[in-house]
């Protein structure tokens, strides 16, 4: 390989011109995605939205097109199951585990989530919290105002 290469240049090897692999980029924030097609998601996107008035984290609903891209290396199969969140590092947390990193990034919400994450049993609570409400969305879809998808489309480092 010759000196001074990027990612993405043509490299030969033997005879045949090859490409090396593109890096792929990643969210410069925490990235939430949910499913725009529930009511109760969409309000609850949209309470977090309003806790979240520095914009701390991205939010994008399933249909976004950088949702598949970024969200490539969940299983179509529980991709639409439970929200998701993506940290800067490109490690991507889902359901439960997912509402304690978002705490995280909520003002004041840092000791919840310490918590949650030093304590198994506080960990559980949250899953189980997490999936109980999951497992009841659409009876609580009834009970919640109805808002349009919110979309703050993230960063890419």
């Amino acid at each position: 390989m010759r000196r001074g290469c990027r990612i993405g240049d043509a490299v030969t090897i033997g005879k045949r011109p090859r490409r090396t692999p593109r890096k792929r980029k990643l969210p410069a924030q925490p990235v939430l995605f949910y499913d725009q097609d529930c009511r109760f998601c969409r309000a609850s996107v949209k309470a977090i939205e309003a806790i979240d008035r520095r914009g701390r984290f991205a939010m994008l609903p399933f249909s976004d097109p950088l949702s598949g891209r970024l969200l490539a290396s969940v299983p179509d199969e529980s991709r639409f199951q439970s929200m998701h969140l993506a940290q800067p590092d490109g490690n991507i947390v889902s359901a439960g585990d997912a509402l304690i990193e978002l705490c995280r990034s909520l003002p004041g919400g840092d000791w919840l989530a310490d918590s949650a994450r030093g304590n198994s049993t506080a960990r559980r609570i949250f899953r189980g919290g997490y999936d109980f409400v999951a497992q009841r969305r659409d009876a609580l879809s009834r009970v919640v105002p109805d808002y349009a998808p919110a979309v703050r489309t993230p960063e890419l480092k």
